[in-house]
């Protein structure tokens, strides 16, 4: 008890932490119209949404492109005759096509500004513009001569505010190296419309390699996004490298994909071990979210686990915490999203596919991952052994013991008789088969009225409570108890 009083968990705070928060700083990038045509693409813009015959018009900008979203919007309304919004916040991360706001105002369009993961949209067609930011090709090609890449295939990979700089950067590393692969963004230069065909596209890329991907190396050109921490967990390179443009450094990072990787597997120990799930819906944009929240339910219910799905918007600690009963989140989201540090977490937060590992008596971890949800719903439909013996307990990696999973089986429904059976609390949640009604029973302290098992509680009549406000409620004469008047 003296150890856990060294450590107490903190319900509640004093706030100081929300007010030292740094808030999202929203910084000028263009000052006129010249420097909105540049940065942002106007004409562009303009004439994709001309030629499309667009009437309705969003502009989604991320928080950091705020303050620039009036000047791009008047400068566009004085090109097209669509009617032009903006999208001032986004129900998930900006890195997504907001669809579900745009709808709310019947959008035929989306122009989606910065950064992106480049999911799939199902319903709107979309305009990326990424904003291009400057990177210089010649010091890109000087620090990848310095790591004696003579011999390598090279495969060549940008963050979408740097894709514009690919073919300078290739052009001065061809004579270097072996071979070259240019990656290719599969939305860059048109409109995205839904049912697209995407066949080839790895993580809204593009590439072809003559040779197995682990023969090439991979210079990734970007500071550290989830993009690249994506690339290096699906993908086995040979070798790895990074080019941050902000710092103007080259660093490899071979070694981070297996931390990584490391931490991933012990989350799917931990979810292996969970026997009450909760799917997160992360996402109402990226197409095929809606198809593995019903695949995650129909392998949850083979596993014979006890699942809820919670639509929370952006992903935070409190929310979470809010559900104590539930052991494991998984998390459908897009590929940049979903791979959450949940070290802040009561609860581990998965991925889907790091659920089916941890549900699939079959299936084994071999360092192959996937975030996408196209492979994730083949690998789904191709295992299906996610059943087990009741009475055969599993050996966890996490405790160091032999665990028994606990079965939520969908109750039949009893035929109906002339008795009525009086069933205790206890039997009634079982019976029921709800973990939640199970969970509350367990507590300590269930509410006034409920805490003590020892009587009854009488059933009374609800009746009007006291009305005002603290100080001073109606029925409260105007001397307080002290005899001094108020």
């Amino acid at each position: 008890m003296a150890e856990a009083l060294q450590n107490p968990v903190a319900i509640s705070d004093s706030g100081e932490a929300v007010l030292a928060r740094e808030a999202v700083h929203s910084e000028r990038r263009a000052h006129s119209a010249t420097e909105a045509e540049s940065v942002y693409e106007v004409e562009r813009t303009a004439k994709l949404i001309s030629d499309g015959g667009y009437k309705r018009v969003a502009l989604q900008f991320p928080d950091e492109l705020l303050a620039d979203s009036t000047l791009v919007s008047d400068q566009l309304r004085q090109r097209v005759s669509a009617q032009i919004f903006v999208l001032a916040d986004t129900s998930y991360g900006s890195c997504c096509v907001d669809e579900v706001a745009a709808l709310h105002y019947d959008a035929d369009l989306v122009v989606h500004y910065g950064r992106t993961c480049l999911s799939l949209t199902s319903r709107l067609p979309v305009v990326y513009v990424f904003c291009c930011e400057p990177v210089d090709s010649e010091h890109v090609a000087e620090c990848a001569k310095r790591e004696d890449l003579g011999e390598s295939r090279l495969l060549l990979v940008a963050d979408v505010p740097y894709v514009h700089a690919l073919d300078a950067i290739a052009d001065r590393l061809r004579p270097c190296v072996a071979e070259m692969v240019v990656s290719r963004v599969s939305a860059q230069d048109g409109v995205y419309v839904p049912g697209a065909d995407t066949e080839g596209v790895k993580l809204g890329r593009t590439w072809e390699l003559d040779h197995p991907v682990g023969d090439y190396t991979l210079l990734y050109i970007g500071d550290e996004s989830p993009t690249l921490t994506n690339l290096l967990v699906t993908k086995r390179f040979g070798a790895a490298y990074s080019y941050s443009p902000s710092q103007r450094t080259l660093r490899a990072e071979s070694g981070k994909a297996n931390r990584h990787l490391s931490r991933r597997y012990y989350m799917v120990q931990r979810a292996r071990d969970a026997n009450i799930v909760g799917i997160v819906v992360g996402t109402l944009a990226a197409a095929r979210y809606l198809r593995v929240v019903e695949a995650l339910k129909q392998l949850l219910r083979q596993a014979e686990r006890k699942f809820y799905v919670f639509v929370v918007g952006k992903l935070n600690v409190a929310k979470l915490a809010n559900f104590a009963e539930i052991e494991a989140y998984v998390l459908v989201a897009c590929p940049e999203n979903s791979l959450v540090d949940s070290k802040e977490f009561f609860q581990p937060v998965v991925t889907p596919y790091e659920m089916l590992l941890a549900l699939s008596r079959s299936r084994e971890w071999s360092g192959d991952y996937i975030t996408d949800f196209h492979s994730f719903l083949e690998e789904s439909e191709l295992d299906q052994d996610f059943g087990g013996d009741d009475d055969e307990p599993h050996f966890s990696l996490v405790t160091g013991k032999l665990q028994k999973t606990r079965r939520y089986v969908a109750q039949q429904d009893e035929p109906s008789g002339g008795d009525v059976t009086v069933r205790c609390k206890t039997e009634i949640a079982q019976y029921m088969g709800s973990a939640a009604a199970e969970h509350l029973l367990a507590r300590s302290f269930r509410g006034l009225g409920h805490d003590d098992d020892s009587h009854e509680v009488e059933p009374m009549l609800a009746v009007e409570g006291l009305s005002g406000i603290a100080s001073k409620y109606s029925h409260e004469t105007g001397e307080s108890k002290c005899g001094e008047k108020k």
